[in-house]
């Protein structure tokens, strides 16, 4: 049986933007990956959507196709209204979380810290779900092993366009546990999330990564190790402590 990673997000396109290259790289080396999807991105933009399709409806069939590039396994959605996940009693979205971890039993969750980057309130709502609900399925002992948060390094920001990139929030280097080596599914990534037709936000960080190249920050995917904490820095999610 093959050691789980679970992604934890907000909306569809978190974890393709966020995780896609850890994703495929992770799935191209035997491991299970698995998404919860907190809201449906109802309230986003709808470039080429046909009338009469909701937009929670075409952003669903997007994931899937970017889940089949990346090779997600399972799709889990908790039902949420975009922009109204702050709103949601907290003690209910931990438990669905918490559900779905008992389900499928990972060793590694990767979810938005605290900052949310963006300090998105739907991200900052479903990292701290995320949160509360590894550390309770953590004390179980549940085969829980770690808890990474998605983060984006000083430098990298230092380094782009900040006005293009709009609200940022950075990790320290220091704080960065692992750097992902993502530049040979690098082009994976962004076949996936070209799969957001709709999403005026992927097609912008599309081109922004084309950009950048595969040889820039953009080969790499950034995870700051919230728990079980320790100031050692990792090559690999699955590091034996």
């Amino acid at each position: 049986m093959s050691s789980t990673i679970l992604l934890v997000f907000a909306h569809p396109d978190d974890e393709t933007s966020a995780a896609g290259g850890t994703t495929a790289k992770y799935v191209s080396l035997g491991y299970t990956v698995d998404l919860v999807t907190a809201t449906g991105g109802e309230k986003g933009t709808r470039l080429g959507v046909p009338e009469g399709v909701e937009t929670a409806t075409a952003r669903a069939a997007e994931q899937r196709a970017a889940a089949a590039i990346t090779g997600i396994r399972d799709i889990y959605r908790l039902g949420y209204i975009d922009n109204e996940l702050e709103e949601a009693d907290l003690t209910e979205v931990t438990d669905k979380v918490m559900g779905v971890m008992e389900k499928v039993q990972p060793e590694v969750v990767i979810t938005f810290g605290p900052d949310g980057i963006s300090g998105h309130p739907d991200h900052v709502a479903i990292g701290k779900a995320a949160t509360t609900a590894f550390k309770k399925a953590f004390k179980r002992g549940s085969g829980l092993r770690k808890l990474y948060y998605v983060a984006i390094p000083e430098s990298v920001f230092a380094s782009v366009n900040q006005v293009e990139v709009g609200d940022v929030i950075t990790c320290p280097d220091d704080e960065i546990t692992v750097a992902i080596d993502i530049s040979v599914f690098f082009e994976t990534k962004l076949r996936a999330l070209e799969k957001y037709r709709s999403q005026e936000d992927a097609r912008w960080l599309v081109d922004m990564l084309r950009q950048a190249g595969e040889s820039s920050w953009a080969g790499k995917e950034f995870l700051h190790l919230a728990y079980p904490r320790h100031s050692e820095k990792e090559t690999d999610l699955f590091k034996r402590e």
